[in-house]
């Protein structure tokens, strides 16, 4: 059960205490969806556990649902369900345990982290906060509202700049709070600095950052922020992801799973482009693939195969889309039909086999199952019509 989760650190009204913002986000396709009348609703619980050693400080248990008006948007793969909980107290070290189950099925995820959480007194700064949506703190005597981004992303092709809330405390009679800002790639590359500042509100400084996406290029980032003449450094991490509705994915990643819509030298062009190109390289492989109307349906229905075949196919050790019946999936589509011959309940019968059979293209695909193993695999003579098949397809 995947889901990303985020913490964010904000001041109270107290110096003894601080706000700790625990926020997750899940894709809709990795619920199980019922039928409610016309439309269809899932149930999730979100458990939090905060510890200081062996003395449980908070726990939190969550039924949470979700209702989506049309069939369409059971299979989002995009983080579109956000949770998230307002936890105060006091700075100093934790472990916080995060647990996502999936209500109508066996599937759950979980994380284990050590949290530092810091006494934001005067020269500090929260955290940079990804948001969904936000109205800007006045005073520490009131709580955050921000809905964050969890995943803390933005997409290319659509989104110009990433907002990030920020709030900075201290004694400073200022009317604004003068602040520098950089972005750096993970392994350290500047990517761009900048220098902003936020407004005096009663008690605090409070705004909103602008990232601009034109400079950070795809894939992830790091934000630094620091108060201009101070070491003190507050960080976030950013994503800059492929497009809607597809995975977030390094660069790298992202060419990976495309192993089976294009050619390798394709991909392997997209892989020799220097960073600083790759936005450009990326939006002219998608016009490339882009439908009459301009729209990236072929990309999207390719990962919603994949999210299908990791679901479906998944052997022991091996995600599905890399699976004999995974790599068929998303390289010819889904079949006309599918068919097994063979008797499962016969123990004599120590092989059974499943027939894929596209009439398109008039093929019929084999796989053969051992059933010590229950790994499927294309038989030799159908490994070569795949390949022979999907080559004539990407290359038309």
């Amino acid at each position: 059960m995947p889901f990303v989760g985020n913490v964010a650190f904000m001041a109270s009204v107290s110096p003894d205490s601080t706000h700790v913002i625990v926020a997750i986000t899940i894709a809709n396709g990795n619920l199980t969806f019922g039928r409610e009348t016309d439309r269809f609703r899932a149930g999730y619980t979100v458990s939090i556990t905060l510890r200081n050693g062996a003395e449980t400080v908070k726990q939190i248990e969550a039924h949470e649902s979700v209702l989506v008006a049309s069939f369409k948007e059971v299979s989002r793969l995009d983080e579109s369900v956000i949770y998230q909980e307002l936890l105060t107290v006091k700075p100093g070290r934790y472990n916080l345990s995060v647990n996502v189950r999936d209500d109508g099925s066996s599937k759950n995820g979980s994380d284990d982290v050590t949290l530092l959480v810091p006494t934001l007194g005067a020269g500090s700064l929260s955290t940079p906060v990804a948001f969904a949506r936000v109205s800007q703190r006045l005073s520490l005597d009131s709580l955050p509202r921000v809905v964050t981004n969890p995943a803390a992303t933005a997409t290319f092709g659509r989104d110009s700049l990433i907002g990030l809330y920020l709030e900075g405390y201290g004694a400073s009679t200022g009317a604004r709070l003068p602040l520098n800002v950089a972005a750096r790639t993970e392994t350290g590359r500047m990517l761009f600095s900048d220098t902003v500042s936020l407004a005096r509100r009663q008690n605090l400084y409070s705004g909103v950052l602008y990232v601009p996406i034109a400079r950070t290029g795809i894939g992830p980032l790091v934000i630094s922020v620091w108060q201009t003449g101070m070491n003190d450094t507050t960080r976030a991490p950013l994503f800059v992801g492929f497009g809607e509705e597809l995975p977030v994915a390094t660069y790298d990643e992202m060419l990976n799973y495309l192993k089976w819509f294009a050619t390798p030298l394709r991909i392997k062009a997209l892989r020799d482009t220097a960073p600083e190109f790759r936005p450009a390289a990326w939006a002219d492989f998608v016009k490339e693939n882009a439908s009459l109307t301009g729209g990236a349906e072929a990309l999207r229905d390719y990962f919603l195969r994949l999210n299908e075949a990791n679901t479906s196919f998944r052997e022991e050790g091996v995600p599905g889309w890399m699976t004999d019946r995974g790599k068929v999936l998303l390289g010819l589509g889904e079949p006309d039909q599918r068919y097994e011959q063979g008797a499962a309940a016969d123990p004599t019968n120590r092989l059974r086999s499943q027939i894929w059979e596209y009439r398109s293209i008039q093929q019929q695909l084999v796989f053969t199952e051992q059933q010590e193993f229950g790994h499927w695999r294309l038989t030799n003579s159908s490994a070569i019509a795949f390949e022979n098949a999907w080559r004539r397809r990407v290359t038309r």
